[in-house]
């Protein structure tokens, strides 16, 4: 009896310890699961609030998409198009340079503009308190938006073309008031004008680190030299097309001839319109190496007048309106 006694309670004695191991063990886990979930949690909390200021702080390129290169933007009432040919930044100088060709629809010679009615308004996102920016003409239809002390970076950059010039069409001269009445809502339909509005994001601009705030001086010279290689180039691809079209006239004739000696065998009909389709060929690729002598010569002219044009500026005699600050 006392045997059994002895074994019950030693077999008490081993549950109550198996059970406070266990009783330890969920503790210990409770424990280590509730600093789990806080350490979980308190990552969340950090992750979101880091996300929330880098939002807030960091500058990013806008949502709104870049206006592309050579594309041409319709502002104003009088037909007129603008279009940005280059934008580069040099983030070290905070130093913006946009260009611009001013186009004309309303005028057979297009390259003809009266720079001077040209403005630009302009808008920057996170551009920073130090920023300034000028228009500056360098041509007669060509001007550069400069921006300096803009910060490095900034998100976008949101500039608007407007014609100052008088548009006649949308001057009203009521003859009565009842003419009056109704020309204003006329006029108030007429008000509303192609935006001519470009966005510029700071990830679509070429980065330069050798740009500075040039002068309208050395901004003209730089369009000239830039309009003279441009003509070169022009001169380039004329003359090789008139190798390539001598050497279509050569292939030609030697189709003739071969066709002359089968035609001199045989009275073919097809052969004879081979012969005369050959010809036509020839007449046609003159007229193209026409066109390409005429298309030389004229950028020679161009390059003559823009060699002048550089001269004039670097003595001091530009007829360009002076640089407006935006």
């Amino acid at each position: 009896m006392t045997a059994t006694l002895n074994f019950f309670k030693w077999f008490a004695d081993r549950f109550d310890w198996v059970n406070k191991k266990y009783h330890d063990l969920t503790t210990w886990h409770l424990e280590h699961q509730r600093r789990n979930l806080i350490g979980i949690f308190s990552l969340f909390v950090l992750i979101a609030f880091g996300t929330t200021l880098l939002v807030t702080i960091t500058p990013r390129p806008s949502n709104l998409p870049s206006t592309e290169l050579n594309t041409p933007v319709s502002f104003g009432t009088l037909n007129k198009t603008a279009s940005l040919t280059k934008s580069v930044f040099n983030k070290s100088n905070g130093v913006l340079e946009l260009h611009y060709t001013i186009s004309d629809g309303a005028v057979s010679d297009q390259g003809l503009v009266d720079i001077s009615k040209i403005k630009f308004t302009a808008m920057t996102d996170h551009g920073g308190n130090q920023v300034t920016g000028r228009v500056v003409p360098t041509s007669n239809n060509t001007l550069v938006v400069q921006f300096k002390n803009l910060s490095h970076n900034f998100n976008a950059v949101t500039l608007t073309a407007h014609d100052k010039s008088i548009n006649t069409a949308t001057v009203e001269a009521p003859s009565s008031v009842v003419a009056d009445s109704s020309s204003a809502k006329k006029t108030n339909a007429n008000s509303d004008t192609a935006s001519g509005k470009f966005i510029i994001n700071r990830n679509k601009v070429s980065k330069s680190n050798t740009l500075t705030f040039a002068s309208q001086k050395e901004l003209e010279v730089s369009e000239s030299e830039a309009n003279i290689a441009a003509q070169q180039n022009l001169i380039s691809k004329n003359t090789n097309a008139i190798v390539e079209y001598q050497k279509a006239i050569d292939q030609q004739q030697d189709s003739i001839k071969k066709y002359q000696k089968i035609l001199a065998e045989s009275d073919d009909s097809d052969t004879q319109t081979s012969i005369d389709n050959a010809r036509d060929a020839i007449t046609q690729i003159r007229t193209q190496i026409s066109d390409a002598q005429k298309n030389i010569q004229r950028a020679k002219t161009n390059i003559s007048q823009y060699q002048k044009t550089k001269k004039q500026v670097q003595e001091g005699k530009s007829l360009l309106p002076k640089p407006t600050d935006l």
